[in-house]
């Protein structure tokens, strides 16, 4: 059995070598209230960091400088085996806030991914139907992401695949798209390395929707729970909600009703 230790903590970064104010802050209360941690600033190779406290790993440029860059980051199989040596990771991108030391007793709950949830109000017009899936400030077990990109199961059942778009088309149409028909047993063209390639958007949607179809047992926490981790919209919302009390976290403070969460500031 290989040990391996609970969790890291990972920050990261882009080619800017200064941080902004509001990220000095987010960074003080990592550094205060999860300073016991392992932490890695995650940078472009080649760019220089120097973050007291946090260790330099250097990634592949493709993965940095733009929002999908991030996306093919939590998509990719190299940034987890490079964290294997943990079971968990503790993705703590700088507007995020933490407010106090939880981190041990969510590991504990066993979930695959934890975060913020997302709610139907003002500030995300878009979600109709409250569930977690913030990426920005998030607990991820890593084995389990393992387990879903190493996964064998078709993105698709190809018989299912077949009847649905052309078992009642004209014959000639059929016959045309018929290498489709076959196409689809092989996982290059139907699998979960087809699908993640292809992924339009942000990777926490592909985590909270499709992990639990190529690893069954994949956890993801429940709303309730999530509010109990952190905050990203309509954070007063989400106060009420949360029985008046604040989370283990936040993320997008700078974006989200800042008056509400300045009281909570670190100086």
């Amino acid at each position: 059995m290989n040990w391996q230790k609970t969790v890291a903590i990972v920050v990261p970064l882009s080619y800017r070598q200064e941080l902004t104010a509001d990220e000095q802050v987010s960074l003080r209360h990592l550094t205060h209230f999860l300073g016991r941690y392992d932490k890695y600033a995650l940078v472009p190779k080649g760019v220089r960091f120097n973050l007291p406290g946090l260790e330099v790993k250097p990634f592949p440029r493709k993965f940095f400088g733009t929002p999908a860059a991030n996306d093919r980051l939590g998509l990719s199989r190299y940034f987890y085996e490079a964290f294997s040596d943990y079971q968990y990771m503790l993705i703590y991108h700088l507007d995020a806030l933490a407010f106090s030391d939880q981190l041990l007793d969510w590991c504990a709950t066993d979930l695959d991914f934890i975060g913020p949830p997302w709610l139907p109000c003002t500030d995300s017009p878009w979600v109709k139907t409250p569930r977690v899936g913030n990426g920005g400030f998030n607990l991820r077990k890593v084995n389990s992401y393992l387990k879903v990109l190493d996964s064998s199961i078709p993105s698709t059942d190809p018989e299912k695949y077949w009847k649905r778009n052309f078992s009642t088309k004209p014959k000639y149409v059929q016959y045309i798209n018929l290498p489709k028909k076959y196409l689809k047993r092989v996982p290059w063209f139907n699998g979960v390395k087809w699908e993640t390639h292809r992924w339009s958007t942000a990777d926490e949607y592909f985590w909270v929707d499709r992990g639990i179809h190529y690893y069954p047992d994949f956890k993801v926490a429940s709303v309730e729970q999530g509010l109990r981790f952190g905050f990203e919209v309509a954070p007063r919302m989400c106060f009420e909600l949360n029985g008046n009390k604040l989370p283990f976290g936040c993320h997008a403070w700078t974006r989200y009703d800042r008056a509400f969460w300045e009281p909570y500031l670190l100086n």
